[in-house]
Order: C-alpha cells, then sequence, then structure tokens
C-alpha cells in the first residue's frame, strides 16, 4: 500500500482505508441482519452497527490525531477476538443460511483490512508529523482527572463482569475491558476514551433491556451477581460521563492584560 502525506483536515490515504475497512465491516452486518433479522431480535438491528460505525466517526472527527486509527483497530479486533472467545463468530460461520456467512465474511474482510490499514497509518502519521505526546494520566494533561476515572470506570465493570460468575469468566467481557483500560492510560489523544465512551453506553443500554441483568439488580439477597451487576452500570456510567468531561471541547478564557 502506497501512503502519501494529506493535508491538514484531510483524511491521509491509509486512514481513509482504514475508515472504509469499518464501513465494510458495517456492510456485513447489514447482510447479516437482512438474511436473519431474527438474529437480533432483542434490538431489532445488530448493535455493532453501533461499534463499526461509531469507529469509523471517531477516527475521522479525529483525523489530525496521530493515534486516531488505534480506536479502528481496537474495535476490529474487540469484535474478532470476542466473537471467536464468545463462540458466537464460529456458530455464525458454520450457519446454513449463506447470508449470515456471507455477511460474516464480509464483515471479517473489512476490519481485517482497516486493521492493517490503522497499523500502516499510525506508522505514517509518526513519520510524517511529529506530535508530543501528552499521556492521558501524566501530568501534562489538563484533563488528567476525568481520564484517570474513565480507566476507573473500566476497570471496576471488568471487575463487576467477573464478579457474577464468581470470577470463573464465561466470556471476553473482563479481559476486553481491561484491555481497553490500558489503552485508555497510555494512548495519547481523545480517540480510545470516545471509543470507550460508545463501547460503555450500548453494554450500558443492554444491561437494562437484559432481564436477567435487571433480575440480579432487583435481587439484593444475591449478593455476588448483585455487585457484580451494579458494579458494571456505575463502571460504565462513570466512563461515559468522565469522557464526555475529558473530550468536551473547552472554551479559551480571554487573555488578561498583566498589571502596569
Amino acid at each position: 500500500m502506497t501512503t502519501r502525506t494529506a493535508p491538514p483536515g484531510r483524511l491521509s490515504l491509509p486512514t481513509s482505508i482504514t475508515v472504509g475497512g469499518q464501513l465494510l465491516g458495517a456492510a456485513g452486518l447489514i447482510v447479516q441482519w437482512i438474511s436473519a433479522p431474527a438474529m437480533f431480535k432483542g434490538f431489532g438491528f445488530p448493535p455493532g452497527l453501533f461499534y463499526v460505525l461509531g469507529a469509523a466517526a471517531i477516527v475521522t472527527v479525529n483525523r489530525r490525531s496521530n493515534w486516531a486509527p488505534a480506536a479502528a483497530i481496537a474495535l476490529s479486533l474487540w469484535i474478532t477476538v470476542g466473537g471467536l472467545v464468545g463462540g458466537n463468530l464460529a456458530r455464525n460461520l458454520a450457519d446454513p443460511r449463506g447470508g449470515v456467512v456471507a455477511g460474516n465474511v464480509v464483515m471479517l474482510a473489512g476490519l481485517a483490512v482497516s486493521s492493517v490499514a490503522g497499523l500502516i497509518a499510525l506508522v505514517h502519521h509518526h513519520r510524517t508529523r511529529p506530535q508530543p505526546w501528552i499521556a492521558p494520566l501524566g501530568p501534562g494533561n489538563p484533563r488528567r482527572l476525568p481520564a484517570t476515572l474513565v480507566v476507573a470506570g473500566l476497570l471496576l465493570d471488568a471487575v463487576g463482569d467477573a464478579a457474577p460468575e464468581g470470577f470463573h469468566w464465561d466470556g471476553p467481557g473482563p479481559i476486553l475491558f481491561l484491555i481497553l483500560a490500558i489503552l485508555v492510560a497510555l494512548l495519547p489523544g481523545d480517540a480510545m476514551i470516545e471509543l470507550s465512551m460508545l463501547l460503555s453506553l450500548t453494554f450500558v443500554l443492554t444491561a437494562f433491556m437484559n432481564p436477567e441483568s435487571s433480575r440480579r439488580l432487583s435481587t439484593p439477597s444475591d449478593v455476588l451477581p448483585f455487585a457484580g451487576t451494579l458494579a458494571q452500570v456505575v463502571g460504565l456510567g462513570l466512563a461515559v460521563l468522565a469522557g464526555a468531561i475529558a473530550v468536551f471541547p473547552r472554551r479559551a478564557r480571554p487573555s488578561v492584560p498583566a498589571p502596569r
């Protein structure tokens, strides 16, 4: 893949392909939706559309940041690894309905393209437009506190996700949110914080729509499941609210002339 330096405010070629890969992944989800709408009867549409379209938007909005493509890479790995570990991806690829299989193949192809192009974009941007490294949790970040709260919320969710099963995990959720917390803590810019907000908001809404989560929250006598689900909701809510504070643009304060 050849690369070129994009003018300020425009997407570079590898970043454009990164975004295009996410859109191709969304097309694959739509094919699945058309082929087997009953698969998404709990939502009425594939919730993964929120993820891939959201990641594409995050990369586009943060195109001036060298680290923006990392959001698409992280989301692509999130869906792929989560689907493999959870077993959903293998089941879909073995589904007798051709549209479901084709939709998954298209989705995986788009996410693979997005991941490879995103890695190329990261290298290309760091070579062509050096930027200062401002660690999200470092003293040089003026929004260090909300960024720290985002990380804390993600970690709280990871612990709460594992707790209802007595820390015997039945899915990839705990480890994925732990990795997301690490990425938010390490990578500069707003892209990873915005991705954590997207995932957290979707997961907390899903928790309220899930009858099992509602049952756990309404049964405090069942201590571990109740505490774990409550920790998840609080952690995800904290990640969304603190993330909004961290990325919300502040108005520049008018300069005050020095006294003479």
